[in-house]
């Protein structure tokens, strides 16, 4: 079975989550004898993809540094190319890593995989359909969905057909660490972990005003922020608005520096609004750290009991869980012990295994 993988989340993403399960799969399919597997990329800046993936899986090249204002000219490259090497290799089937409407697959079957509909949930009271995702749906053959929750959306946003979808879940095993435990980051005293973007829906505001608001959890514990980019402009003035300007520290940083974090945290908090799944839920879970999170669908599908929740939308029951749970060392093992065993039901092999068998569906 020949099995190809496009090149655009490898040029879009330096870093990122979409790419990081797209890498950690190839990395399980790889090594199947019965598979043989090329990724597309005439051209990539992904970093996951040149460390971790064999060369001679890749055909392309790794693109250090960006040429400024040629970004188009890359892109349109690697669409000729793709197209091109599709009519030449005959590939028993492709799965795209993003959506992607010029697809010339003719008769080659197209898996995609869905990883959230943020978009069409910030703009719910216009029924925001987003036109390029819409068509690949509709051009794939199969879509692979990475919650319950997300095919659930996938179904009312885009009524798709729910025999068309299968839910596969991520792993966090990427995220298992045996390195020297780093420090805290510029940070003196034990602290509070975010990491990611800070997107509106990541609701960021509301977890500084949240932290803001506790005397108790400013006197003992500092927020550090990991990853995300630079701080805004908006963002510095809220910290300050907020009085968090000593209490707060950003570090940008490697996946293994992050993987230590969680290990030195004394907890981990995931405020969003919507995800599809929260990679960093598991992640955190499988390094010992408790997780305190949003009331949300996906979140308590993907950890159970193994987290403490509050309401997102209220930064008085905010302040109370994480005090509830910050101060109780029985609680904050008892969230460890749990969140160990839930982490181990998310597996990159269980993954790659359940995506093997969409494959050979379509092929046969």
């Amino acid at each position: 079975m020949r099995i190809i993988y496009d090149h655009n989340i490898f040029w879009s993403q330096k870093f990122g989550g979409i790419s990081r399960y797209f890498v950690n799969l190839l990395k399980n399919i790889q090594k199947k004898n019965n598979i043989d597997l090329r990724v597309i990329a005439p051209f990539y800046r992904n970093i996951y993809l040149k460390n971790e993936i064999d060369k001679k899986k890749i055909v392309g090249l790794y693109l250090k540094k960006e040429i400024p204002k040629t970004s188009f000219m890359f892109k349109s490259f690697n669409k000729f190319f793709f197209k091109n090497f599709v009519h030449s290799y005959k590939p028993s089937l492709i799965h795209s890593t993003y959506y992607n409407e010029n697809i010339d697959k003719k008769t080659t079957p197209l898996i995609i995989t869905v990883y959230d509909l943020i978009h069409e949930k910030l703009g719910i009271e216009n029924n925001t359909k987003i036109l390029p995702k819409l068509k690949s749906l509709k051009l794939a053959d199969h879509i692979v969905s990475i919650s319950e929750k997300t095919k659930k959306d996938l179904m009312k946003f885009y009524n798709i057909d729910k025999d068309k979808i299968s839910v596969i879940y991520l792993g966090s095993n990427h995220a298992l660490t045996n390195q020297k435990i780093l420090n805290n980051a510029n940070s003196e005293k034990p602290f509070i972990l975010y990491v990611g973007s800070r997107e509106k829906y990541k609701n960021f505001e509301f977890f500084l005003k949240g932290y803001s608001i506790s005397e108790k959890l400013k006197n003992d514990f500092d927020l550090l922020l990991f990853g995300g980019g630079k701080l805004s402009v908006y963002e510095k003035k809220k910290i300050n608005e907020y009085k968090l300007h000593n209490k707060v520290f950003h570090k940008e940083g490697t996946d293994e520096e992050l993987y230590q974090l969680y290990k030195t945290a004394k907890v981990f908090i995931f405020p969003s609004i919507y995800e599809g799944f929260g990679l960093p839920l598991v992640e955190a879970m499988a390094n010992d750290c408790p997780v305190i999170c949003s009331n949300i669908d996906v979140f308590k599908e993907i950890a159970g009991n193994a987290a403490e929740y509050f309401d997102p939308s209220n930064v008085e029951n905010f302040k109370a869980k994480i005090e509830e749970v910050i101060y109780s060392n029985t609680r904050l093992q008892e969230l460890k012990s749990l969140g160990k065993m839930k982490s181990r039901n998310y597996d990159w092999e269980k993954c790659a295994d359940e995506t093997i068998k969409i494959y050979k569906k379509l092929v046969i």
